[in-house]
C-alpha cells in the first residue's frame, strides 16, 4: 500500500506543477527541498494519517524561492489491524475518485467546496493547506456549532448540491460511487455491519442508565436496533425523490471556516474528507448537519428558519444557472423529504458521537497501544464508551440528548 512516505520526485514535481497551474502561475521551476512532516503528535484523522508536505522552489526566469506547505492524507500506517479496516471499507478509493471525476465539474458549475487538490491517487491525497489561509475548525469539545455558522455552512452545503444538479441537467456522465458506510446485501461479518451492531449494543448501555425510560425499557431496547437500522435504505438513491451528490460526512470536524479580519462570524466555509460521498436525497446531507453539531433544544429555536435558509440558497444558485428549483424538487416534496429523513439525522449523531466527543482519556485507551484500535473494534468498545458516559459531563449529557430525541420521536411515538 503506498503512503506518503513513498512519494517519488516525479510525483513531487507533478503536485508542484498543478499548485502553480491551479493559482495561475505559469513558471519553470527547480526542486530545491522537500519534507514531510506530521500533522501533529497525536492521530488527527481516525480513517487516515495526516501530513505536511513543505517544498522549496526555485522559479528559474526570477531565481525567486519559493515555499510551498501542502496538505497530505495517506492511508493510516503502522497499525495493521487499522490499515485492514480502512482498506475493506474503501475510503481511500472512494474519496480520489471523488476529487478526480466529480468534485471538479460540480464546483465549476458552481463555485469552491473544497480545498483545492493537486495530486490523488495510490492511496495519497494533497490538497492546498486551508490553515495557512485562515481556515479553522468551528466546534469545541462538545462538537457543536452556532447558528452564524450553520448558516454559513449551508450556503456552502446548497451550493454542492446546486453544483451537482446543474452537473446533471449538462448531461456530464455521473460516477458510480458505491456505499460503503452503510452496505446492502452484505454478509453478518462484514466490518461496517458489526460496527454498526457494535455502536448500537453501546447505545442500548446508555439507554438503560437513562432514568427516564425505566418503565419502559424492555420495549425500547426490542426496537432500538431495527429503528436504527433504517438508515440502512434511507442513504440509498431515491427511487422517487431528487438525487444529488453528498458528502456523507457532514460532522463539525469536516467543516472548516475562514473568519473575517476581527474573528467574530464565518465568511466562509470548505468541505474536507469526502470519503463517504454517495447520491441520494439533498436532505439527508442537510439534517445531518443540522442534528450531529446542535442540541434538542437549538433545532426547536431555529431548525425552521435554517431549513428555509438552505432552500432560499439552493434556489438562488440554480437561478444564476437559468434554473428553476421548481423543476427538480418543489417547496412542498422539500418539506416532505425533511419529514421523511429527520430520523437520519438522530442515527447519524449518536452513531458519530459516541465515538467523536469522547474525552481523551478515554481515547487514549483507543490509540495509546499497537492493539487499541482491534481491541475497541472487537472486545473494549462498551467498557470504553461507558467509562466515557460515567465520567465526562460534555460526553453525557449530549449522548442523552440526542437519545431522547430519538427514543421519543421514533421509538415511542411509532408504539
Amino acid at each position: 500500500m503506498a503512503t506518503a512516505l513513498e512519494l517519488s520526485n516525479t510525483e513531487i514535481r507533478g503536485m508542484c506543477q498543478s499548485y502553480l497551474h491551479q493559482n495561475d502561475l505559469t513558471a519553470n521551476f527547480e526542486i530545491i527541498s522537500y519534507q514531510l512532516q506530521p500533522v501533529s503528535e497525536a492521530p488527527a484523522g481516525f480513517l487516515g494519517s495526516h501530513f505536511y508536505l513543505q517544498v522549496i522552489l526555485r522559479l528559474q526566469e526570477t531565481g525567486e524561492l519559493k515555499q510551498l506547505r501542502l496538505f497530505c492524507k495517506s492511508a493510516p500506517v503502522g497499525n495493521v489491524s487499522h490499515m485492514e479496516y480502512v482498506e475493506d471499507f474503501s475510503v481511500f478509493q472512494k474519496e480520489i475518485s471523488v476529487y478526480q471525476h466529480v468534485l471538479p465539474d460540480v464546483q465549476a458549475a458552481c463555485t469552491e467546496i473544497a480545498p483545492k487538490c493537486y495530486y490523488a491517487d495510490k492511496n495519497l491525497l494533497v490538497f492546498e493547506n486551508l490553515i495557512d489561509q485562515g481556515y479553522r475548525m468551528g466546534a469545541d469539545r462538545d462538537g457543536l456549532l452556532n447558528y452564524e455558522q450553520l448558516h454559513c455552512c449551508l450556503k456552502t452545503l446548497a451550493a454542492m448540491h446546486a453544483g451537482s444538479i446543474i452537473k446533471d441537467h449538462k448531461k456530464k456522465p455521473q460516477i458510480p460511487l458505491e456505499e460503503n458506510a452503510y452496505p446492502s446485501n452484505v454478509p453478518p461479518e462484514n466490518l461496517r455491519l458489526v460496527n454498526f451492531n457494535q455502536a448500537c449494543e453501546v447505545l442500548k448501555e446508555f439507554i438503560k442508565m437513562m432514568p427516564k425510560y425505566q418503565s419502559q425499557l424492555d420495549y425500547i431496547l426490542a426496537n432500538f436496533t431495527q429503528r436504527m437500522s433504517s438508515i440502512f435504505e434511507l442513504v440509498k438513491t431515491s427511487k422517487t425523490r431528487l438525487n444529488v451528490l453528498l458528502h456523507g460526512d457532514l460532522w463539525a470536524n469536516n467543516i472548516l471556516f475562514q473568519y473575517g479580519k476581527y474573528g467574530e462570524n464565518p465568511l466562509q466555509c470548505r468541505f474536507v474528507d469526502f470519503q463517504l460521498a454517495r447520491y441520494a436525497a439533498p436532505v439527508i446531507d442537510l439534517i445531518t448537519v443540522l442534528t450531529i453539531p446542535t442540541t434538542s433544544q437549538f433545532r426547536e429555536a431555529h431548525l425552521s428558519e435554517l431549513l428555509a435558509e438552505y432552500y432560499r440558497f439552493m434556489t438562488e444558485f440554480l437561478k444564476r444557472a437559468g434554473l428553476n428549483i421548481s423543476d427538480f424538487m418543489t417547496e412542498a416534496e422539500y418539506y416532505d423529504s425533511v419529514e421523511e429523513y429527520r430520523i437520519v439525522g438522530l442515527i447519524e449523531s449518536c452513531l458519530f458521537c459516541h465515538l467523536v466527543i469522547m474525552p481523551t482519556t478515554c481515547t487514549q485507551d483507543l490509540t495509546g497501544t499497537a492493539d487499541g484500535f482491534s481491541d475497541f473494534f472487537s472486545r473494549k468498545r462498551i467498557d470504553i464508551c461507558l467509562k466515557a458516559f460515567n465520567t465526562d459531563e460534555i460526553y453525557r449529557s449530549r449522548m442523552q440528548d440526542m437519545l431522547e430525541d430519538f427514543i421519543d420521536h421514533f421509538i415511542l411515538q411509532s408504539s
